[in-house]
């Protein structure tokens, strides 16, 4: 009773302020003593209370046990029941425990005793979970609560979807990362609802019926995705959405069903956001955002220098691969760095280390520009703030003496004066020999 209402199906419901609230609570304070089941929810954290007249008693099997070794104990246990006193702490935990047993014997029946290791479905790669958790577990299929020592459970490796060993063959959601891999993007618009009848009034994953009227099938928004969900695939999980932080930079959490929340979490550090095309403005809002953005322009042009230095291969960390890439996209990861701060500090010491590097070598620092206003010894590098590249030649000018020429490149004026002289000469050319056919003539 006390692990049905824990359930993430009843959580934020109305169900949870029923007048039944002060009864489940009286329940579990009379059956705190069974709470020591090897196969409750604190099972590993809470052994030591296991009634001592049974401790010594070797009644714990593994989740791995075959149908004969879970009839064996199903029959000690029975044995054990009717030897108890009536009433007492040890019956009550040796009767929880005899359900749960029977859970797994059921489990292990409807395979004949041979349990699946691995199972594909709806593009799903499950595999069963061999080491006993020590933390809640909840089935995203029924949403009902899973003992992980006497019942088997299934977990996705690619969307970390769980599930009872029962419910693989009924699942209906699509794998998160299958959905993930066809879009390849996030969804940009802010909580596209398209309301109920749009639904024809069912859930937008099991198809259940929905309705205001009915506690246990009340309708749940997703922010994300916008659709309407019912308690069993939408657990009011909490999340960032992408499109607001695009936007608004909110990072406030909100509602999302499991299928979102799993989606979210598999996209999280995946550079699928291009804050320049979707919303340029809000680097003029956001300071830090700007910053980061610009020391990722000058990683990219330091990550050329430094590709073709032997001596500098060292400095292409993780970090600078994925912030110094030509796409210049962003993840969710890095705008909350951004945000908390710890990305600009990161990427400030990086830029420095590959600036001194780059300084210093005497190959790097050998590809560098010189300016042909002032014509000093002073190089210029296309990462350097007081410098200004050319977007038609690429020649470095110093910021001075590119505004002193009228923002004028001389190297493109004289590239240009060439071209026309040598249209003219071409056409110059072309007339004489035109002459030179009429008089053959």
């Amino acid at each position: 009773m006390a692990a049905a209402f824990d359930s993430p199906k009843y959580q934020n419901s109305l169900i949870c302020c029923s007048p039944r609230t002060a009864d489940r609570d009286a329940y579990s304070k009379s059956s705190s003593s069974t709470s020591g089941c090897v196969s409750a929810d604190d099972s590993f954290d809470s052994l030591n209370q296991i009634p001592k007249t049974i401790a010594t008693k070797k009644l714990k099997i593994h989740s791995t046990a075959s149908r004969d070794e879970v009839e064996k104990a199903v029959k000690q246990c029975k044995e054990l029941i009717l030897s108890s006193q009536q009433c007492s702490d040890e019956r009550k935990w040796l009767v929880r425990y005899l359900v749960e047993l029977r859970l797994r014997l059921e489990d292990l029946k409807d395979t004949d005793g041979q349990p699946r290791l691995g199972v594909s479905i709806k593009g799903h790669h499950f595999k069963q979970q061999i080491t006993p958790q020590n933390r809640k577990q909840y089935c995203d299929h029924c949403s009902g609560v899973i003992w992980s020592i006497v019942q088997g459970s299934y977990i996705c490796s690619d969307c970390g979807y769980l599930c009872h060993y029962k419910c693989v063959d009924y699942v209906c959601r699509v794998c998160a990362h299958v959905v993930m891999t066809d879009k390849g993007c996030l969804e940009m618009n802010i909580c596209p609802e398209k309301g109920l009848a749009s639904q024809n009034y069912k859930c937008a994953e099991c198809e259940t019926a929905l309705t205001f009227k009915d506690t246990w099938n009340e309708p749940r928004l997703c922010d994300y995705t916008g659709l309407y969900f019912c308690a069993t695939c939408h657990w009011n999980d909490q999340s960032a959405i992408p499109a607001r932080v695009v936007h608004n930079w909110d990072w406030d959490k909100h509602y999302v069903s499991r299928l979102a929340f799993q989606m979210l979490q598999l996209a999280w550090n995946l550079p699928y956001i291009d804050v320049e095309s979707i919303n340029p403005k809000l680097f003029n809002f956001i300071a830090e955002l700007e910053w980061v953005h610009k020391m990722r322009k000058d990683l990219e042009w330091m990550r050329r220098y430094l590709c073709a230095c032997g001596a500098g291969t060292h400095l292409l960390s993780p970090l600078f691969m994925q912030l110094g890439d030509v796409n210049k996209k962003y993840s969710m990861g890095h705008l909350q760095s951004i945000n908390d701060g710890t990305l600009e500090a990161q990427l400030t010491v990086l830029t420095e280390s590959c600036r001194a590097h780059i300084t210093s070598c005497a190959l790097c620092s050998g590809k560098g520009y010189l300016c042909e206003v002032c014509n000093n010894n002073e190089i210029l590098y296309p990462f350097d703030s007081g410098a200004i590249m050319c977007g038609k030649c690429n020649s470095m000018y110093h910021r001075g003496c590119w505004l002193r020429k009228g923002q004028k490149c001389l190297k493109c004026v004289r590239l240009e004066a060439r071209k026309i002289s040598q249209v003219a000469t071409d056409d110059t050319d072309s007339n004489l020999e035109y002459d030179i056919d009429k008089f053959v003539e």
